[in-house]
């Protein structure tokens, strides 16, 4: 089987995350079950959430010639943002897509699925 990275893309028409303490808890639960579903299945390889992109915009760094820089955030254009990632396994791209049916972040925001070599 192939590996698939799921990028979790949230933007401006994406729900705002849980205020509430138990609805945030209800939240991780749904992703938890997801989680262990792939797991169950031996098809989880991987994943973790981000840091929250407004207190940690994390880094770009770009190479011009001999120049090296590196500048807050990922891409400031953009207004989605990349929340976590999982990386499963999956025979081919319709069976990965198959996988993000019932994830929590293709409700509230979309997710990419990309192949790994």
């Amino acid at each position: 089987m192939a590996q698939f990275i799921l990028l979790y893309a949230f933007g401006p028409e994406s729900p705002p995350p849980p205020k509430a303490e138990d609805e945030m808890r209800s939240l991780i639960s749904e992703y938890t079950v997801w989680t262990e579903k792939m797991h169950a299945e031996g098809r989880y390889v991987d994943g973790a959430r981000l840091t929250d992109v407004y207190t940690d915009p994390g880094r770009t760094c770009t190479g011009y010639g001999d120049e090296f820089v590196i500048t807050d955030g990922p891409l400031a254009e953009t207004k989605e943002v990349i929340g976590g990632y999982a990386v499963v396994e999956a025979v081919d791209y319709a069976e990965a897509a198959s996988l993000c049916r019932n994830h929590p972040a293709a409700r509230d925001g979309k997710i990419a699925i990309r192949q790994l070599f």
